[in-house]
């Protein structure tokens, strides 16, 4: 039963890490929305993931590339049935911006910004691992993160120098070894100290998951994705040109619990349908993860 509800809450899912228009958010696949990804009752989820991101922004003398590998600690913890709580600590474990030559002409390294989320469940029916879960998310991000930087390019930074709050909700169809997912959220980004706004955005995804082998160890998922953001906010007035849009991904996870409560997961991230504004340009992003649950 431990490995049943381990393998049916540790793939979580959220909408996608973007190009520029997204280049603080930390959004992606395995983080923030406690969508799927909660502990049992009672018990206390240490995870450590990683994940690495290239993209690029601007054309000409306008050209933006950034090349990053951020580790991730997150820890959660369900006092109650109906409710979990996390906190997640970003670290750059390096962030190179390139100029529009394509050198690189800073490199930076450090925390970023801290998120609190949490999640309760407006709806549960089916026992002890539900059929079907209605949950209510949200999440605050803090501005703990280096926005002083350098020339203080937006870019070059290791937060946004915001406070940033989100919510949606998740509905899960549990059938196991199958379970269904669908969420939507909604991203409201404030200004810094330069009055610097990331656009506000909207997250959608739907996904499959199953577990094979006799065991249930193994897990593979597919999920469809989407994101759509508007125009950064720049400080001296108007918008960015070169951000925000609309970016549809294909993800595909895969999971193996090596004992009832450690669990390493990949997953890889690939833009299938882009409507960006201005010049971007999306690659595929690739995330792996740990996570280990005790009991308190």
């Amino acid at each position: 039963m431990r490995i049943a509800a381990l393998l049916a809450g540790l793939f979580l899912c959220a909408a996608a890490s973007e190009a520029r228009a997204c280049s603080i958010c930390g959004c992606d696949p395995s983080t923030g929305t406690l969508g799927l990804d909660r502990p049992g009752l009672g018990q206390m989820r240490l995870a450590i993931e990683d994940r690495y991101l290239y993209k690029e922004s601007g054309g000409g003398d306008a050209y933006e590339g950034e090349r990053e590998n951020r580790a991730l600690v997150r820890l959660q913890y369900s006092p109650w049935n109906s409710f979990a709580a996390q906190v997640e600590l970003p670290f750059y474990l390096w962030k190179n911006h390139l100029a529009p030559d394509g050198t690189i002409d800073d490199r930076g390294h450090g925390l970023g910004d801290v998120l609190f989320g949490a999640r309760y469940e407006l709806l549960r029916l089916g026992g002890l691992i539900p059929r079907h879960v209605l949950s209510l998310i949200g999440s605050i991000k803090a501005p703990s993160g280096a926005n002083d930087r350098v020339d203080l390019d937006e870019h070059k930074q290791l937060g946004s120098g915001s406070w940033d709050e989100q919510v949606g909700l998740w509905y899960t169809l549990g059938d196991f070894p199958y379970v269904a997912y669908a969420g939507i959220q909604a991203r409201v980004n404030g200004s810094n100290s330069r009055n610097f706004k990331y656009g506000n955005a909207l997250f959608a995804t739907v996904g499959l998951r199953r577990s094979f082998l006799e065991t249930r160890r193994l897990y593979l998922a597919l999920d469809l994705q989407a994101r759509n953001a508007g125009k950064d906010h720049l400080a001296g007035g108007g918008f960015d040109q070169d951000s925000g849009g609309f970016v549809g991904y294909t993800t595909v996870s895969a999971g193996y619990a090596l004992t009832d409560n450690f669990l390493v997961r990949g997953t890889l991230q690939i833009p299938a349908v882009q409507a960006l504004n201005g010049t971007q340009s999306e690659h595929p992003t690739a995330f792996i993860a740990l996570a280990y649950d005790l009991t308190l």
